[in-house]
């Protein structure tokens, strides 16, 4: 990147300019006085001034003696050592202050980099030396280029500061920013204001941050946007190395992949290389936009990988676990979802919510593909219970061994039970008063046992029931039924865990 640019032992280095060190003339062809400037020579030819071991060349100079002052003119060449060449037109330098001021057709050239400017000062008391007026830079074993509206070089730390439309081209990147810090004993790049980074195969866009030419690796942070082809991934602060391809962001990060349709949020986010998998922690949600509807996924934990070779995909959701699709919403403490058999298994004290029914189960599997959830099997303690008609005191109940709903739209169309099937329904009379007005009123209850039930739906809600065998019945009047009878053994009623519809993001 952009190593010891234009200074580095640069533009009369400090111990070159030191204020008590009297500037001295070496060589002229030609020495006079000044006819126009007292205790001033003029050297004309050849001219060489000696200031420590710094040599300057020119082709004639008014030397202020008294002032200990030189301005040089005509090829203006300032060595120091063995490793830098400095050249202008002509040159202001105060022995006195320690500062020299470079100018017209300024060239600086080092071992690594020639730097091309109009005018250049520099300051010895602070060690910086600055450009205000545009200047060029180009490595000289390497085809970076860099151009700003201004620099600044402190010799002591081997720092630079770029600022003002700072635009550095690479083989392997182009960069623009607003000001760029560069430390080139650790060759990283600092970046204290807008600015973008064009990879290959990615874009960068940060406020602050720091790029490790080295590693290909940038940090960056107060927020950040990583861009490529067909992902946009951003965090309020972000790791990203280019060499790996290995992503890393921290507090509100978000990952949207256009070519699935899908969002990612968390408070952390781990993005392996080629994109095969995403890890997010703290808050983690997912949004899969459909042309429908959305399915939302949320948990503690979500990992999303990708099979690179045949594109499909797993997901694993852990801890706290929600999901919503449509009328469909789902709480359990585990879910798993392969693309390649199209199976969702939810794990841990699973329930499901569905219009006005609530569905439980030891485990439950569904299978979901076309962007929509088919049916829901369900195994060991089974059951669905639904209010009856608002009651918050009566309850409609399936139960049984083994269960499969059959969804539609995500909503309940039939449900089959197997296996020590049991149902306890209410029955409701409807009665109209002469104003039209429509009354239900719960008459009793219903408790039904068969080797197997079929009970179909219409909007969510129970219209017809079927028996597999012989069921065997018994009901209750509304005013005897037994406490006992009300519910089945493993009732629950847990409508307060159901999740909220999320607001989109």
């Amino acid at each position: 990147m952009i190593t010891a640019l234009f200074l580095s032992a640069v533009f009369i280095p400090e111990r070159c300019v030191a204020q008590k060190e009297q500037i001295r003339l070496v060589f002229s062809e030609n020495v006079t006085n000044s006819p126009t400037y007292s205790n001033t020579t003029v050297a004309e030819g050849n001219v060489e001034f000696a200031h420590g071991d710094t040599r300057l060349f020119c082709d004639s100079a008014l030397f202020f003696r008294d002032k200990n002052l030189v301005h040089a003119y005509g090829h203006v060449q300032i060595n120091q050592g063995d490793t830098v060449n400095l050249f202008c037109d002509s040159l202001k330098f105060n022995g006195k202050t320690n500062i020299s001021k470079l100018l017209s057709n300024v060239r600086f050239r080092d071992n690594e980099y020639l730097l091309t400017t109009d005018s250049l000062n520099y300051d010895g008391n602070r060690s910086m030396g600055y450009y205000t007026n545009h200047a060029k830079i180009s490595s000289i074993n390497s085809e970076l280029k860099l151009t700003s509206v201004k620099g600044y070089y402190y010799s002591q730390s081997k720092t630079f500061f770029f600022k003002d439309s700072v635009h550095v081209v690479d083989p392997k990147y182009e960069l623009f920013s607003d000001t760029l810090e560069f430390r080139t004993l650790e060759s990283s790049a600092h970046f204290h204001g807008p600015t973008t980074i064009i990879f290959d195969s990615s874009q960068v866009f940060c406020q602050k941050g720091v790029y490790y030419s080295k590693e290909d690796r940038v940090r960056l942070w107060n927020g950040a946007t990583l861009v490529q082809k067909g992902r946009t991934f951003y965090a309020d602060s972000l790791n990203y190395n280019q060499k790996t391809d290995l992503g890393e962001g921290f507090c509100h990060v978000m990952l949207y992949d256009s070519t699935e349709n899908v969002k990612f949020f968390a408070d952390y986010m781990l993005k392996h290389p080629k994109n095969t998998a995403v890890i997010l922690k703290d808050g983690a949600r997912v949004y899969n936009y459909t042309e429908t509807d959305t399915l939302y996924l949320a948990g503690d934990t979500i990992s999303y990988y990708q099979d690179t070779l045949t594109n499909q995909q797993k997901t694993i959701i852990e801890n706290n676990v929600a999901i919503i699709k449509g009328d469909l919403f789902i709480r359990c403490d585990s879910a798993y979802f392969s693309e390649k058999d199209s199976i969702f298994k939810l794990h841990k004290e699973p329930i499901m919510w569905n219009t006005t029914s609530q569905l439980t189960a030891d485990s439950m599997l569904t299978r979901y593909y076309d962007n929509t959830f088919h049916d829901m099997k369900m195994y060991h303690n089974a059951m669905i219970v639904s209010e009856h008609e608002g009651d918050t005191v009566h309850y409609d109940q399936l139960k049984g061994k083994f269960m499969t709903a059959i969804l539609d739209s995500s909503k309940i169309k039939q449900v089959h039970i197997e296996e020590n099937a049991q149902a306890i329904y209410y029955v409701t009379e409807t009665e109209r008063d002469s104003l039209d007005t429509e009354t239900k009123t719960i008459t009793g209850m219903d408790h039904l046992e068969c080797a197997q039930i079929i009970m179909r739906f219409i909007n969510g809600e129970a219209q017809t029931i079927a028996f597999i065998g012989q069921p065997t019945s018994v009901f209750y009047p509304i005013d005897q039924i037994p406490l006992k009878e009300l519910f089945f053994k493993g009732f629950t009623w847990q409508i307060h865990r159901k999740p909220d519809r999320p607001f989109p993001e």
